[in-house]
């Protein structure tokens, strides 16, 4: 009886083992397999817009690409980061951007990157070709890699509409806050002390 007690238990300790570890490898599995988060953030600023003119005074701006003079008088900028928040390493991201109807892009530039990372535009974009769709591949794309594009757009209204970001790659995009954002959600319930009083931003 003692033997067969022993046995039993080193049965159940193999079994609740097994388990364990079945367990424990279909969690790192699912984890691995999951749709690969892409963080996105889009902040646009106005280089010169059109409530800057007058009746008079009408503002413009312009740029040459070498041949020709090009005037723009609604020109406004969109830094456009992505970020690998995943957990894997891709050689090549591709992914697009489409701008509101009306919105045309004149001009893109990637910045902040090394001599390791790339982005190229599948379809390059001037002023006298601009363009609503943008289409990038990113080399490489791993773990944690950022990148920033500077979107020149010329607005078809009194400001540019929301830009779309997508991807037929397996990812989902998830907003990231833009700086001002940031700034003021760490502003919310800070408070300070000025000649005695005390001044608190609300939560």
């Amino acid at each position: 009886m003692p033997d067969s007690l022993e046995a039993y238990k080193i049965g159940a300790s193999l079994i609740g083992g097994g388990a364990v570890g079945a367990i424990i490898a279909a969690v790192v599995t699912t984890y691995r397999n999951r749709i690969q988060p892409v963080g996105r953030r889009v902040e646009i600023l106005p280089l010169l817009t059109s409530s800057f003119s007058g009746s008079v005074l009408k503002p413009g701006v312009t740029v040459s690409d070498g041949t020709s003079d090009y005037k723009f008088s609604n020109l406004y900028v969109a830094d456009v980061q992505v970020v690998n928040r995943g957990n894997r390493d891709n050689p090549t991201f591709g992914f697009g951007m489409t701008l509101s109807t009306g919105d045309t892009a004149v001009h893109v530039e990637p910045y902040g990157l090394d001599r390791h990372h790339a982005a190229s535009l599948a379809t390059p974009v001037t002023p006298a070709k601009p363009s609503g769709t943008l289409d990038f591949v990113l080399k490489p794309f791993n773990r944690g890699d950022s990148y920033t594009l500077k979107v020149f757009i010329v607005a078809g209204g009194s400001q540019p509409g929301p830009i779309t970001i997508g991807s037929s790659e397996p990812v989902r995009f998830t907003d990231m806050p833009t700086l001002s954002e940031s700034i003021a959600t760490a502003a919310r319930g800070m408070s300070f002390n000025v000649l005695g009083i005390e001044v608190r931003f609300p939560r």
